[in-house]
């Protein structure tokens, strides 16, 4: 692949050659979009941190030196945020690399060292760390370093309203892209209902969800919301629309 070829074409080129066992050139694609994807195409930075991370993790499953590869990028940055480089993109890079290698401990580890460093740092990456000390089990961190929940849920609530009413404007708005937003509120009350849940007990955590489910002035989409809460996340309740959210026809996607 030359060097002038777009982030979009290495990605690919990368795939190909992983699909045809050329091992070594796929490391060296996918390295690359790593690097300098967001430096050709800024709006790449999802799938440089999703869908090309999966590639490059299993690349490194089939072929060991890309995991070393990978391992070595992730200790890099990590060492650099250690050093005092409050950059957001490393940290953010940092913790999809280790939630992509399934080592949600990793970031739960960098992300202490960090609260103990640069606690204003770490108060500005806690939306990315949050997740991660979740799944790996240290609430009393999290509830350390998150923001207050109840107005931090109340202000996303606000965040969801405003993104509904945009998709509907739009004349092609796909229905998953809705469902993101919905699932997207939805995972956060989860979140921080657990920690509550953790720290602070049960019947908090009943007064969190609570307050969450009423910061949503729509009945039809309070009701949508409550009821994606309960599910486990990425389950799916899709609506019909009439003017709004139209009412409970339910069907699993």
């Amino acid at each position: 692949m030359t060097a002038t070829a777009g982030a979009k074409q290495r990605l690919q080129a990368g795939r190909a050659a992983a699909r045809a066992g050329r091992h070594e050139e796929a490391l060296r694609e996918f390295a690359w979009f790593h690097d300098h994807a967001l430096d050709d195409t800024p709006s790449l930075y999802g799938v440089r941190l999703s869908f090309a991370l999966h590639d490059w993790v299993r690349l490194g499953e089939a072929y060991p030196p890309a995991r070393q590869a990978l391992d070595a990028v992730r200790a890099r940055k990590a060492q650099a945020l250690l050093d005092g480089a409050a950059d957001f993109s490393l940290f953010h890079d940092v913790a999809s690399i280790d939630e992509m290698l399934g080592m949600p401990q990793a970031t739960g580890t960098l992300y202490a060292a960090l609260a103990e460093r640069a606690p204003a740092f770490a108060r500005a990456v806690a939306g990315v760390a949050l997740p991660l000390l979740v799944q790996a089990g240290d609430y009393v961190l999290a509830d350390r370093m998150r923001p207050e929940p109840a107005q931090a849920l109340r202000e996303h609530a606000n965040l969801l309203a405003r993104h509904l009413r945009w998709a509907r404007r739009q004349p092609y708005a796909p229905m998953p892209l809705r469902w993101s937003f919905i699932e997207g509120h939805a995972a956060l009350v989860r979140m921080h209902v657990a920690i509550t849940a953790a720290v602070g007990g049960p019947a908090a955590a009943g007064r969190l969800a609570a307050q969450a489910i009423a910061a949503i002035p729509d009945p039809l989409l309070r009701a949508t919301v409550r009821e994606q809460i309960a599910r486990p996340s990425g389950a799916r309740v899709y609506r019909k629309r009439r003017r709004g959210w139209s009412p409970p026809r339910r069907v699993e996607c």
